[in-house]
């Protein structure tokens, strides 16, 4: 099983690229639609589930 700590930079790096398709997506459209939105919340999942793989790590490592 790999560490907390990869599985956090994993969903960092998710968030980030979804954040990213999110920004060139509202500049194509010029506007908020629903997919630039989905996108948006998308990345807010991955980013919560990464700071709790983050918090996780010294609790792991205690044990």
């Amino acid at each position: 099983m790999r560490s907390p700590l990869f599985w956090g930079t994993a969903y960092l790096l998710m968030g980030a690229s979804f954040v990213f398709f999110a920004i060139q997506q509202r500049g194509r459209t010029g506007e908020w639609d629903l997919f630039t939105i989905a996108l948006m919340a998308i990345a807010t999942y991955d980013f919560v589930i990464a700071i709790r793989y983050f918090t996780f790590k010294p609790k792991a490592q205690d044990k």
